[in-house]
Formats: C-alpha cells, structure tokens, sequence
C-alpha cells in the first residue's frame, strides 16, 4: 500500500508539473463551495521534508474547516454577553460561599472543574493546544479532587495539595499575567484553575469540612498531625507526586511523543515557553545545546516549584498572611483585567468587527446587515497587533499566555 509520504510526493509532483499553484492569501479567503477544502493541495509551501508536507497540509485542511463555519457578529457579541455574565456569576458564588460556608466550597469548586475543564479540553483538542493539560497544573487539580472524594482523610494528600495550592499554583497567578476577563471562557478557565484550589487549600487549612473535624477529633494524634506540618512536610511531601508527573512529563513530550507532536503540530507549554523571545527562560535553555534543552527547562521547573514550597510553609503557620496573600494575588488577577479591558480590547473589539467586515465586502455594502464572518477570523483580528498582519496569521491573545503555570517565565502551564 502506497504510504502517506508517497501519496504527497506524487501529489506535488503534479503539481509542479501542472504548474498549478496560488497563494496562501487567495486559498484562505476563497469561495464557500465545496471545492475549497481541495484546495489546500494547491498551496506553494516551498522545499519541505514530506513528513512536514503531510502535516502542513493537514493543517490547512483543519483551517479551513474552521473558517468555513459562520458565524453573525450578533452571535459572537451575544456569546459573549453569555460568556461575562456566567464569568460574573461564578466569582460573586465564588465570594459569597468563601464567606457563607468555607467548609464546604470544595464543593463548588468540585462542579465548576468538571464544567470549565471539560469545556477547555473540548475547545483545545479542535485547536491541537490539548497536549497543555499534560501540564503540572492540572495534575494538582487533579491530585486535589482525588484526595477531596477519594482520600479526604490522607494526612499526605492534605499537605501536599495544601503546597500545591498556596505554591505554584498561586504564585502562577502573578507569574502567569491570569486575568479576571469575565467575557472570556479561557481566562476565567486559567484563573479558575490557579486561583479555585488556592482558596480550597485556604478553607481545608483554616475552616476544616465538618467530616474532617470528625474524624481528626477521634484521636489526638491525628489531629495534631492534621493541624502542624514542618517544612520539611511541606516541602518534600508534594514533591512525591511532583516528581512523578515529572518523570511522566518528560517520557510522553520529549521520548514518546515527540515525533507525533512535531508532525502534528500540537503545542506544548515547552514550544511555546522557547518561542518566546521576551522569555528570560527561553533565552538561558535556548543558550545551551539543543539536546540538553529539555532537561535544563525540566530542572529549572523543580527548582522553582520547589521555592513555591518552601515558601507555602508561611502561609500555613499565618492565618492572616495567608489570607492576606490570596486577597493580593486576586487583586493582581483584577488589575490585569482592567488592564485588558481598557488598555487592548476596548479598541480591538468594535474595531475587529468593522475591520473584518469591511476586508468581507469591500464594495461597502451593509455588513451589519449582510456580512458572514468567521468566529476564527474575528478571534485572529482581536488578537493581532496594530502592525495589520492577517487574521489568518497564528496570533494568540494574553489568555494564551496565561494558560497553567509561570507562563511568563516559561513554567508551569492557555490557557482559548
């Protein structure tokens, strides 16, 4: 049977041969018909290696689709009037039942990770971003509703999730630039996944759930154990997990799939990390040899997790500098919302959509009343800079660089 490879050889050869050929500008912006997902076959891609020519042009294929389903600016801005008013509701239930039963918030935080994660990963698989929830992040999300449903009474799981949500996970907060950006489903998913266990780790150290004061009133010795950690507790406890998904980590992106992530185009929290060039991380790892680059961003990542720990270990012994902490690292979520709002899409939102329409139907013609436009296109053009680069371009808004972990820095986790 005629391999993948193959077929793609034969299939350029034709068209060299045919001369046939048109611009990635005119195959984007083509006609609606049928036709236009064979198209991507036509495409000038220049001297490629034939495994890169069968991904490449699967990616088209896909892109194409996606520009293919319309969507009215009616229903984009009605989205995200949806999309504000449930990011809305959910930090005021999120205030009110901090305030109302602590105790139970786990609770909440519980039915809310199932419907925003599920979501993401829906919306991530169609974007080939799903590969980010291998990162440590929801690895801690996870290990914390383990031991919430699972082993509620594990003095381990109780520490280390503790370390995990007063450490990296909250430090990501401000490292990560996350933003309370009420109409958007991805930034309220990154702020949720980073500030939600921070504050079921503030309930289950101060306001304990009425089933863990039960049992820990049992015996003393287990409530002592349950109520004082050492640092070497908070510290070396939830490197035991860490250290696994480490390990983990490390043998599926860069040993088994590798090659699959390269061909296929999926990004990782890694590509993404050393693509940044304001990144002081990426700079330092892209300093050294490239097969070492892997295991020097991997041991840059304990190094600070570590410190997240180390420094956990106050928050744990200070009721109020814990509390006070979690107040500063909201505080800093709203401010970088404001800054988001007033400072980018105030001008790009409107703007987007006139821009958008107007390149759609360039006679002038009414395009509030008449103009399709693509929700994939729309996104590109809200994201871009003022330099005027195509929507098609691969432009990412800041929820993007916000997604799980020191985003900034490279570490730790896009976040739509």
């Amino acid at each position: 049977m005629q391999s993948a490879i193959e077929r793609e050889r034969d299939r350029l050869g034709e068209m060299k041969g045919s001369g046939s050929a048109s611009s990635f500008g005119d195959l984007m912006t083509g006609s609606d018909d049928d036709s236009l997902l064979d198209d991507y076959d036509q495409v000038e891609v220049g001297d490629l290696d034939m495994k890169d020519m069968v991904a490449l042009r699967r990616r088209l294929k896909g892109l194409v689709k996606r520009l293919q389903k319309r969507a009215t600016p009616r229903r984009i801005k009605a989205r995200d009037k949806l999309t504000f008013m449930l990011g809305t509701v959910l930090a005021l239930l999120c205030a009110y039942w901090l305030g109302y039963s602590p105790r139970t918030f786990y609770r909440v935080y519980t039915i809310a990770a199932v419907v925003l994660f599920s979501a993401r990963f829906v919306i991530y698989r169609r974007k080939l971003w799903h590969y980010y929830f291998l990162d440590f992040c929801y690895w801690a999300n996870g290990l914390l509703l383990v031991h919430i449903w699972i082993f509620p009474e594990s003095v381990f799981l109780h520490k280390a999730t503790f370390a995990y949500g007063a450490g990296p996970l909250s430090w990501s907060i401000i490292a990560f630039r996350n933003s309370l950006v009420f109409h958007s489903l991805d930034k309220i998913t990154s702020l949720f996944l980073h500030m939600y266990p921070a504050c079921v780790a503030w309930t289950e150290r101060w306001h304990p759930a009425p089933h863990v004061k039960e049992f820990t009133g049992a015996s003393v010795t287990l409530k002592a154990e349950w109520l004082s950690a050492t640092l070497t507790e908070v510290v070396l406890f939830p490197m035991v997990p860490y250290l696994l998904w480490a390990v983990l980590y490390y043998a599926k992106i860069f040993i088994v799939s590798s090659e699959k992530i390269r061909l296929r185009g999926y990004e990782t929290l890694y590509s993404y990390s050393l693509a940044n060039p304001k990144s002081a991380l990426a700079r330092f790892v892209n300093s050294v040899n490239p097969q070492w680059q892997p295991l020097v961003y991997m041991s840059l990542h304990i190094f600070l997790t570590l410190a997240t720990f180390a420094v956990s270990k106050i928050w744990w012994n200070y009721y109020g500098a814990h509390t006070a902490f979690l107040l500063f690292c909201l505080a800093v979520s709203a401010w970088n919302g404001a800054s988001y709002y007033f400072d980018v899409f105030a001008h790009r939102y409107v703007a987007g959509l006139d821009t958008l329409l107007q390149e759609q139907d360039p006679q002038g013609s009414s395009p509030t009343r008449s103009g399709r436009l693509a929700s994939g296109d729309l996104d590109g053009i809200l994201a871009r800079p003022s330099n005027g680069k195509s929507p098609l371009s691969p432009v990412k808004e800041n929820s993007q660089q916000e997604h799980t972990g020191f985003r900034q820095n490279g570490l730790l986790h896009k976040s739509e």
